[in-house]
C-alpha cells in the first residue's frame, strides 16, 4: 500500500482575501487558481519548500459551511507548519501583525509558537529538534562499576539434588515395569540404550547443578535488581523497577522443608518475560517482595 496526504481543505469566505493573506503575509506559494463556475474556483496554495501537502481554499457555499470558517477543529490547533528557521518566520509574524497565541518556546520536540490566521485558525509553527546520532568513542563510555552479587542459600543445592532425585526415581518406577511387561522392549540394545540415556541425563543434571549453582546470584540496587544464572550460557538480567509489574513468592514442598522460597518478577519487557530468583531464605524473599511492591506502587503513582 502506498498512500499519502495530498491536500487539506480550509473553509474561507473569499478567495482573493484568503490568497492575499497566505501568499503575502505568510509567503505561501499559489499553486493553482482555476475557475470552475461563476461562484466556485479551485485554489491550491502551499508553503514554500519541499513539502508535498497542499491547502485547498474552499469558499463557504452555505450558512452551515460559513459557521465553520476559522473553527474547523473546535478551538484546537488546526495545522502544523514546520520550518527550518523559526526565528525568521516568527519575526515575520510580528512584522505582519499576525496574532501570536503562544510565544516562542523551547520544547522537547523543538522550538514552537502558536499563531492565528485571518480566520482564527490556530497554527503550530515548529522548528523540530534536529535528529543526531553521533558515534560515541569507546573512551567516552563510563567505566564499569562492578556490583557485589549475593549468592543464593547453600541449602538450595541440596534442594536441587533432592528434586531431581525424586524425578529420576519416579521415571525409573515408570520405565522398569514397562521393560518387564512388554516383550518388545526386552532386547539388549534397547535396555543398554535406555540405561545409557539415563546415565547421561544424570551426569548432565549433576553438571547443571554443580556449575549452575555457582552462577546463581542477585543484587538489589537503588533503581534496579540484578539476577544472574546459567551454566553453559550465563545470563545477567538488570531489571529496572519501572519494568516490574508484579512479584509473587513461590515455594515448593522440598524448598519449604529447608526454609527456602523463590521470588518471581513479572516484567513489562517482552524480551525478558518473567524472571525468577531461586534459593532465597523465606524471610529474604518476603522482604524483597515488600520492597518491590513499594517500588511498583511508587512508580504507578508517579
Amino acid at each position: 500500500m502506498n498512500q499519502h496526504l495530498s491536500q487539506i481543505a480550509i473553509v474561507v469566505d473569499d478567495y482573493d482575501k484568503a490568497i492575499a493573506f497566505y501568499t503575502q503575509k505568510l509567503h505561501f506559494e499559489l499553486v493553482e487558481d482555476t475557475v470552475l463556475s461563476e461562484t466556485k474556483r479551485w485554489v491550491i496554495i502551499k508553503p514554500r519548500g519541499n513539502g508535498n501537502c497542499r491547502l485547498l481554499l474552499a469558499k463557504a457555499a452555505s450558512e452551515e459551511q460559513s459557521s465553520r470558517i476559522g473553527n474547523q477543529t473546535g478551538g484546537r490547533v488546526f495545522l502544523f507548519l514546520h520550518t527550518d528557521n523559526i526565528q525568521r518566520d516568527y519575526q515575520n509574524l510580528l512584522e505582519q501583525q499576525i496574532p501570536i497565541v503562544r510565544e516562542l518556546s523551547q520544547e522537547s520536540f523543538g522550538k514552537v509558537a502558536v499563531f492565528q490566521d485571518l480566520y482564527g485558525n490556530l497554527w503550530d509553527l515548529i522548528e523540530p529538534t534536529e535528529f543526531t546520532n553521533k558515534p560515541v568513542p569507546s573512551s567516552a563510555i563510563p567505566q564499569f562499576a562492578p556490583t557485589a552479587l549475593e549468592p543464593v542459600e547453600k541449602s538450595y543445592k541440596t534442594v536441587l539434588y533432592i528434586s531431581w532425585a525424586v524425578f529420576f526415581l519416579v521415571l525409573t518406577a515408570i520405565v522398569i515395569p514397562l521393560f518387564i511387561w512388554l516383550d518388545a522392549l526386552q532386547k539388549n540394545w534397547i535396555i543398554f540404550s535406555t540405561l545409557g540415556a539415563l546415565l547421561l541425563s544424570c551426569f548432565t543434571v549433576i553438571a547443571f547443578i554443580e556449575i549452575g549453582f555457582k552462577n546463581l546470584a542477585w543484587a538489589l540496587r537503588e533503581k534496579d535488581i540484578i539476577c544472574k544464572k546459567g551454566w553453559i550460557f550465563q545470563d545477567t538480567h538488570v531489571i529496572p523497577f519501572g519494568k516490574v509489574q508484579n512479584c509473587v513468592i513461590q515455594t515448593g514442598p522440598i524448598g519449604r522443608k529447608f526454609g527456602l522460597a523463590s521470588i518471581k518478577l513479572m516484567t513489562a519487557a517482552s524480551h525478558l518475560g518473567d524472571i525468577s530468583i531461586n534459593g532465597l531464605k523465606q524471610e529474604t524473599a518476603e522482604q524483597l517482595k515488600d520492597w518491590m511492591m513499594e517500588k511498583i506502587i511508587g512508580n504507578e503513582s508517579n
